[in-house]
C-alpha cells in the first residue's frame, strides 16, 4: 500500500522532490529523488530517517564531505556490456568515480563516528585500486593515451617523430635548392592530407617531379609532395596506423576489463547514488533548519512551532496535534487562505517525516505512521468529466468514506462547501461523524458555523481557528487550538464603510442564538488572547532567567580561569624561586661531601655547611606552606597505620606508616620512598580498588632531608615527563647525602617519550657525571644508569 501520486502533489511534495533534487551531484541521485514517496511501515521510516540523522551529523562534522568528483557511469558500463569501446575520456570518467568510491569508503569504515546506516550504503563497494592506476598510468589527464602505455605504443610514436623529422630535413632541402627556389609559391613547407608538400607555382608542374595533393583558390598555387620524399611519407602514413592500432587496442583492453568488471562497477555506481541521495536529505535538512520527528507506533501527530518548508523567512509557527487529546480538528473562521495553509503544512510534514525527511520543526514533533493520507483541497471542477465544484469534492470524499480507518490521515478543505449552505453543512457533519467513527484522524477546514456547534457537542472532536488581525483585515496564521473562528464579516464591513443603519438592519436577521454564539465566540477568543499573552510574558520571563543563569554561569567559569591562571603564575614563580634554591642546595652538599672527603676534616666549617642546610631547608618550607591544598576534609583520628590515601601533590599514592606528628605530617610508604606529607595534602581512596604501581619520589621539605633507607634504583614508570623529573630531582639529592655513586632510573620503554624526558633533564643537572642505557641484565632501554659526582 502506498500513498497516491496526486495526493501527494496537492501537498506540494513534488515541490519538496524538485528542491532535494537540486542538492544531488549525480544523475541517477536525482532520479532516486523523482521515485520518493512517503513509506508506509514504521521500520522504513525509521531507517530512513535514521539514515538523514547519521549524513546530517556527518556533514557537521565534515562540512565537504561529498560524492563530488563522481560521474555517472552508468551507460559506459552498459556499452561496455555490449562491447563497445570507450574513449580516453570516458576512462577518466570511470577513474574518478572509482577514486571516489575508494575514498568514501574507506573514510565510512575508518571513522569512528556511529555512522552504522552510512557504512551499509558504502560497505559493497569493492575498491578496483588496480584498474584506477592503471587508467591513470595510461591515460593523460588532458584525455590521451600516453606514450607509456605499451612498449609497442612507445617505439611507434619514437618511430613517427624519427620519420616527420628526416621528411622536414628531406623537404627543407628542396628549398634550399637554388634550382627550385624560382619554381616555388613561397620558401615554406606545410601538410596537406596528412603529407609534407611545397607551394609550387602553376607554370612550373611539369618540371617538378612530386605528386600534387591541393591546389590554391585560384589555382595559381599547387601543393605538391616532392617525389624523393613520397617513400618516407607512404612509410610514415604505415607508422601513423600502426600507432593508431596500438591505441585502440588498449583502449579495447580497458574496455574489456570493465566490462568483465561491470557488475562489480553496478554495485558501486548504486551504492554512490545512494550515498549521494542521503547526503542530499541532510543538506535540505541545514537548508530548512529541520530535524527529526520522534516516530510513534501509534496514529498521532504533534508538530511544535512547525514552519511550511516552501515559504521560507515569511512562515509563521504553527503547532497542532491529533490522536493525543482529541481526533478530529475542525478549522473554522473566514476564507483568508490561513485555514489551508495550516492544512497543507501538517499534511506535507507528514509525508516528509514519513519519506525519511526531516521536518521543519521544534524539539518535541512526534509523528505516527499512517498507512493512507487523503486530502481534498482547491477547486475540483473538472470540465473534460462534466463535474462542478460541488461534485469534484463529492467524488474525492465518497473515495476517503470508502478506504479510510483507523491508520488514514484525512485533510478536507472547505467540506461540503459549493452547494446550499444548509444542506451543505449537514453533509459535512455527516461526513466528519463517519471519518471519526472510523477512528481516522481528521483535519477539515470550513466557514460553516453548524460545525463549530458539532465540534463542541461530538467527544474527540475539537474546534479551532486562524487568528485574524480585525485591524489591519489581514490574517495572522497563528493557529489557535480550542477556539472556533468567526466569521468578522459585520466588523470586516464596517471598517470598509458601510452604513450603520445596514449593518443593523443584517443583524435582525441573525437569530437570538446566532448572536449569542457570536458573543460566545469573542468571549472566548479574548480569553484566549489573554491566555496567550500571558503565555508569551512567561516564556520571556524564562528566555530572560536562562540568559541571565548562561551569564552567570559565564562569570563563574571566568573567574575560575582566573583564579587557575593565578595559581599556576604563583607556582611558576615559586618553582623558579625553589629551582635556585636547590642549585645553592647542591652547592652546599658539594662542599659538605668535600669537607668531608678530606684527610684533615674540619668539623667547625662541616657545622656550618649543615647549618646553611637547615636554613635554606627552612625557608623552602615556609614558602611552601601557603601552597597547599586546603579543606580536603581528612581529620587526624580517622586515620590508621595501613590506610592507603592519595598524595594530592605528587599525584600518587601512599600506605600510612606512621599517624601524624605535632607537625600534621603523616609518614607514608610510596613504592621504595618514605614520604612525610601534610595532612591537608592527603585524600582517601576506596581500599577495595587495586593499587595502580606509582613511581618513586619524595616530598616534604623539598627533598632536602635525606630520606630513610634510600635505594640505589627509582621507579618513574607510568608517570608524565614533568611529574618523573620533579620526583627524580628530589631523588638525586636523597641519593647525594646518602653518598651513592651509580642509580638506576627506571622509566620502561613504552613510546620512549618519558625515557627521552629523563635523559634531558639528567643532561644539565649537577649532581650528574654522566648515564647510559642499560645493558642487557640491567633493563635494557627501559632503565638509565647513572654515575653521580
Amino acid at each position: 500500500m502506498t500513498i497516491m501520486e496526486r495526493t501527494l502533489k496537492k501537498l506540494d511534495f513534488d515541490r519538496i522532490r524538485i528542491r532535494l533534487a537540486g542538492l544531488c551531484l549525480l544523475k541517477g541521485a536525482e532520479n532516486r529523488v523523482a521515485g520518493l514517496c512517503p513509506f508506509v511501515d514504521k521500520q522504513s521510516v525509521r531507517d530512513a530517517l535514521r539514515e538523514t540523522d547519521q549524513a546530517k551529523e556527518l556533514l557537521r562534522l565534515n562540512p565537504q564531505f561529498s560524492v563530488r568528483g563522481a560521474k555517472d557511469i552508468q551507460p559506459f558500463l552498459e556499452r561496455c556490456g555490449l562491447g563497445a569501446v570507450l574513449d580516453p575520456e570516458e576512462l577518466l570518467q570511470i577513474r574518478d568515480t572509482l577514486k571516489v568510491a575508494r575514498r568514501v569508503r574507506q573514510f565510512l569504515l575508518e571513522d569512528k563516528g556511529d555512522y552504522s546506516s552510512l557504512r551499509e550504503i558504502v560497505y559493497p563497494i569493492e575498491p578496483q585500486r588496480g584498474l584506477e592506476d592503471e587508467i591513470t598510468r595510461c591515460i593523460s589527464e588532458e584525455g590521451t593515451v600516453v606514450d607509456g602505455a605499451s612498449p609497442e605504443l612507445a617505439q611507434l610514436r619514437r618511430s613517427v617523430l624519427r620519420l616527420q623529422q628526416k621528411i622536414r630535413e628531406s623537404v627543407e632541402s628542396f628549398l634550399r635548392n637554388p634550382a627550385y627556389q624560382k619554381m616555388l609559391q613561397d620558401p615554406i613547407v606545410t601538410q596537406r592530407a596528412e603529407r609534407y608538400v611545397v607551394p609550387v607555382k602553376q607554370e612550373y608542374r611539369a618540371a617538378f617531379a612530386g605528386i600534387v595533393h591541393d591546389q590554391s583558390g585560384s589555382g595559381a598555387t599547387l601543393f605538391i609532395e616532392p617525389m624523393p620524399v613520397v617513400h618516407l611519407g607512404n612509410e610514415l602514413r604505415e607508422t601513423v596506423l600502426k600507432e593508431q592500432r596500438e591505441v585502440l587496442r588498449i583502449l579495447q583492453q580497458f574496455s574489456r576489463d570493465i566490462g568483465n568488471c561491470s557488475a562489480v562497477l553496478t554495485v558501486m555506481y548504486e551504492s554512490l547514488i545512494r550515498l549521494d541521495f542521503v547526503l542530499a536529505k541532510a543538506r535540505l535538512s541545514w537548508e530548512m533548519n529541520a530535524g527529526a520527528p520522534l516516530l510513534l507506533d501509534r496514529a498521532e501527530v504533534r508538530l511544535v512551532q512547525a514552519r511550511h518548508p516552501l515559504l521560507g523567512e515569511g512562515a509563521v509557527p504553527l503547532t497542532a496535534e491529533l490522536g493525543i487529546s482529541f481526533d478530529s480538528l475542525v478549522i473554522t473562521g473566514p476564507n483568508t487562505g490561513g485555514k489551508t495553509v495550516a492544512l497543507k503544512t501538517i499534511g506535507l510534514l507528514v509525508a516528509m517525516g514519513q519519506a525519511g525527511l526531516h521536518i521543519p520543526a521544534e524539539d518535541g514533533s512526534r509523528l505516527g505512521v499512517f498507512s493512507r493520507i487523503f486530502v481534498d483541497i482547491g477547486d475540483e471542477q473538472s470540465v473534460e468529466q462534466s463535474l462542478s465544484t460541488f461534485s469534484g469534492h463529492m467524488r474525492n470524499i465518497v473515495e476517503v468514506i470508502n478506504e479510510a480507518d483507523g491508520r488514514s490521515l484525512v485533510l478536507l478543505d472547505e467540506v461540503g462547501a459549493g452547494t446550499d449552505p444548509t444542506e451543505g453543512a449537514a453533509l459535512a457533519m455527516a461526513v466528519l461523524e463517519e471519518l471519526h467513527e472510523r477512528g481516522a484522524r481528521v483535519v477539515a477546514t470550513t466557514h460553516y458555523g453548524a460545525l463549530k456547534s458539532f465540534a463542541y457537542r461530538t467527544e474527540r472532536v475539537e474546534n479551532a481557528s486562524v487568528d485574524f488581525d480585525e485591524a489591519t483585515l489581514r490574517p495572522t496564521y497563528r493557529l489557535l487550538i480550542g477556539i472556533p473562528g468567526k466569521s468578522n464579516a459585520f466588523n470586516i464591513a464596517s471598517r470598509l464603510g458601510l452604513k450603520e443603519s445596514v449593518l443593523a438592519k443584517a443583524k435582525t436577521f441573525l437569530s437570538e442564538r446566532d448572536l449569542q454564539m457570536a458573543d460566545l465566540i469573542e468571549n472566548l477568543e479574548d480569553s484566549q488572547r489573554d491566555i496567550e499573552r500571558e503565555r508569551l510574558r512567561v516564556r520571556e520571563e524564562l528566555r530572560l532567567a536562562g540568559e541571565e543563569r548562561r551569564r552567570l554561569e559565564q562569570d563563574r567559569l571566568r573567574q575560575a580561569e582566573e583564579q587557575r591562571a593565578l595559581l599556576v603564575r604563583s607556582r611558576d614563580e615559586a618553582t623558579e624561586v625553589i629551582r635556585q634554591a636547590k642549585r645553592e642546595a647542591a652547592a652546599i652538599v658539594a662542599e659538605l661531601k668535600n669537607a668531608l672527603k678530606q684527610e684533615h676534616k674540619d668539623a667547625q666549617e662541616i657545622e656550618k655547611a649543615r647549618q646553611r642546610l637547615r636554613r635554606l631547608s627552612d625557608r623552602l618550607e615556609r614558602m611552601e606552606e601557603p601552597m597547599r591544598p586546603q579543606g580536603v576534609g581528612l581529620k587526624a583520628e580517622e586515620l590508621k597505620p595501613g590506610q592507603t590515601l592519595y598524595m594530592t601533590k605528587l599525584r600518587q599514592k601512599g600506605q600510612i606508616l606512621q599517624l601524624p606528628d605535632e607537625n600534621g605530617e603523616v609518614l607514608l610508604q610510596a613504592g621504595i620512598m618514605k614520604v612525610s606529607v601534610p595532612l591537608a595534602e592527603l585524600r582517601p581512596v576506596p581500599e577495595d580498588k587495586p593499587k595502580k604501581k606509582t613511581g618513586t619520589g619524595g616530598a616534604g621539605g623539598l627533598g632536602l632531608h635525606k630520606a630513610e633507607n634510600v635505594r640505589s634504583e627509582v621507579d618513574l614508570r607510568g608517570m608524565l615527563v614533568e611529574e618523573a623529573t620533579y620526583q627524580l630531582d628530589k631523588y638525586l639529592d636523597d641519593a647525594i647525602l646518602a653518598g651513592i655513586g651509580q642509580i638506576y632510573v627506571i622509566h620502561g620503554k613504552g613510546t620512549g617519550a618519558l625515557r627521552a624526558g629523563v635523559q634531558e633533564f639528567l643532561r644539565n643537572h649537577p649532581h650528574v657525571r654522566s648515564f647510559r642505557l642499560g645493558q642487557h641484565g640491567e633493563g635494557d632501554f627501559g632503565v638509565t644508569v647513572v654515575e653521580l659526582k
